[in-house]
């Protein structure tokens, strides 16, 4: 007697699908992350926070390369440039072949949070890997890259 298709497929267990594990663990970690960012002290949202460090990495970027970078949508982006905006984090600078496009980058009062919130972010992140020794630190960052350029092959 030969077994059904239901019977030899297999089930889907939540706590065993890897999209479903990383996207809580991602979660859980940006919101853990975000406690020394978005407390009373600097108020800073976790689409400001990205945009931050994006900025402090790659000195100037329009609002749709920080959108494509970050991975955040159009919306949030533009939250998160007017607040940090509006609070004089940022210097808007326009584009002089295309009006339509503003180059963002970090004001002298947005690079000094940026980096006073880094070394406290770089802390909380050793915190969190030292239950990884080095060879398990290397193959997740690894591990990381192959599913990342995996992706890459998946989109049409």
């Amino acid at each position: 007697m030969s077994e059904s298709p239901e019977s030899t497929a297999r089930s889907l267990m939540l706590n065993q699908f890897i999209p479903y594990r990383m996207v809580n663990l991602a979660r859980r970690m940006s919101d853990d992350l975000s406690r020394i960012y978005g407390g009373d002290d600097y108020q800073v949202s976790i689409p400001e926070w990205r945009i931050l460090a994006r900025l402090a990495e790659d000195k100037r970027l329009n609002a749709k390369d920080l959108g494509r970078i970050t991975q955040m949508d159009k919306s949030k982006v533009s939250r998160g440039v007017k607040q940090l905006d509006d609070r004089g984090y940022l210097i808007k600078e326009k584009d002089r072949q295309d009006n339509r496009v503003t180059y963002l980058s970090l004001s002298p009062t947005g690079l000094a949070l940026y980096q006073e919130l880094a070394p406290q972010a770089l802390a909380w992140e050793s915190r969190l890997i030292s239950a990884l020794d080095t060879s398990e630190y290397r193959d997740l960052m690894r591990i990381l890259e192959k599913l990342d350029r995996q992706l890459d092959k998946l989109e049409p």
